[in-house]
Order: structure tokens, then C-alpha cells, then sequence
């Protein structure tokens, strides 16, 4: 009875961090980039995509690669720090994919935000 409670009340803590980080997503106008919170490693998976997961008993942020291979994944005990990571790791696929765009290089994927001035 005790472990169902505390697992009822991290979801519910899960689920306020995924509406926290959905709002800011929404903010910055990143809806159309590939990103992934908390829906489990093997769930929505696409290529070159940003993804935050909480995994036994702490929080994992990645990068799938080409053909959705997980690329540098780090582990965190603290929900702030993956925040950042994540947020840091999303923010850099943009910069990176506008040079790439700026550079006539293919970019990852397509994305209106590539188009944008750097």
C-alpha cells in the first residue's frame, strides 16, 4: 500500500516536471523539433530526437542518432539538472542545425526553424 502511494505521487510529480518543460518548450516555439519527455526508452522513438526519461529512480537525458541509436546519455538524481541538460541539448540542435542550413549543409531534419537568421 505504501510503494503505491509513493509510486502515485512520483508519477504525479513526473507529470507536473512534463507540463513545466511542455510550457517552456511552447514558449521558446519548439513544438516542431524532435524531443521526447518521459514516455520510456522504448516509446516514440525517432532519429535525432531530444529525450528525457525517469528510469529507475533517476532521471536520463539523451540524443537518438541515425536510426534512433541513443547518443551520450547522462544520468541525473536531481529533476533540475536533467531539466537543463535537456534544455541545453534541444537549444543546441537548433544553433547547430541553422549553421548547417547557413553553411548549405543538409540539416538533421527538417524543421521551419532552421530557417530562421542566425
Amino acid at each position: 500500500m505504501k510503494n503505491n502511494k509513493r509510486l502515485k505521487a512520483k508519477l504525479e510529480e513526473i507529470n507536473e516536471y512534463k507540463v513545466l518543460m511542455e510550457d517552456v518548450i511552447e514558449v521558446l516555439g519548439y513544438t516542431k523539433l524532435r524531443y521526447s519527455l518521459f514516455a520510456g526508452r522504448e516509446n516514440n522513438r525517432d532519429e535525432f530526437q531530444v529525450r528525457i526519461e525517469y528510469l529507475d529512480d533517476h532521471f536520463e537525458v539523451y540524443m537518438t542518432g541515425e536510426r534512433a541509436s541513443v547518443s551520450g546519455s547522462k544520468k541525473y538524481d536531481e529533476f533540475f539538472k536533467a531539466y537543463k541538460d535537456f534544455m541545453y541539448r534541444i537549444q543546441s540542435r537548433v544553433i547547430t542545425n541553422r549553421k548547417s542550413v547557413r553553411n548549405n549543409e543538409p540539416p538533421e531534419y527538417p524543421c521551419h526553424l532552421w530557417d530562421k537568421k542566425i
